[in-house]
């Protein structure tokens, strides 16, 4: 956003279905003990409807080459299955959805999620994507209800991946962080004992939109 009220053309590339990160998944913040997505919300809004921002989610950096001033990037886009220019994130594919057994990485696995998902409710943007390694349609060819049941016409199964190359004279690399397994630290217990949970696991829990409702 700083970037971008300086005057300069920004693409973030993000290779989760939504922009937000591991802030989004946090109940309260320290040490103010604000609402996380109270904090963070206002801003994704603000990135997305930037004039000089474009978003590319469910998409990661397959090459760079070049130097700074002249950069040249190969961006693959990976097929959502779902047209976000049609979509109304009405939510009605992800109810219905009978491919309901997957772990939702957006509850740390607290949690299952449908084959079509929306991460959380404040996604950005706020529409699915299709995990093809579980829609039953993808898998054995015999289900479709998703396609048969939205109203705009969004599902998209033919989709394939996209490679856009762009040129860009400065890149910003923004690392995040993931957890480190525990099923290595039985010292710990966290394997054989589902009383002992990591710090984000409680913070999905400890959260009225988490896996037990708070």
């Amino acid at each position: 956003l700083g970037i971008a009220e300086a005057g300069w053309q920004v693409d973030i590339v993000e290779k989760s279905p939504t922009i937000g990160g591991k802030m989004a998944q946090l109940d309260k913040t320290f040490p103010t003990l604000d609402c996380s997505a109270c904090i963070l919300t206002p801003k994704m809004v603000e990135a997305a409807s930037h004039e000089n921002i474009n978003i590319y989610t469910y998409s990661e950096v397959a090459k760079v080459s070049g130097f700074v001033g002249d950069f040249t990037v190969d961006i693959r886009k990976k097929a959502r299955s779902v047209s976000i220019d049609r979509c109304s994130g009405c939510g009605i594919c992800t109810e219905k959805c009978p491919a309901r057994k997957a772990d939702s990485e957006f509850n740390e696995g607290l949690a299952k999620r449908g084959a079509i998902y929306i991460p959380f409710a404040q996604a950005i943007p706020n529409v699915p994507v299709i995990d093809r390694e579980q829609c039953l349609k993808f898998l054995n060819g015999k289900c479709g209800i998703c396609e048969k049941i939205c109203p705009a016409g969004a599902i998209e199964y033919q989709q394939q991946d996209e490679i856009i190359t762009t040129k860009y004279g400065a890149i910003v690399l923004a690392t995040g962080f993931s957890p480190i397994s525990l099923e290595n630290f039985e010292e710990l217990g966290y394997a054989s004992n589902p009383d002992v949970i990591t710090s984000l696991e409680f913070e999905r829990l400890t959260n009225a939109a988490g896996p037990t409702k708070g």
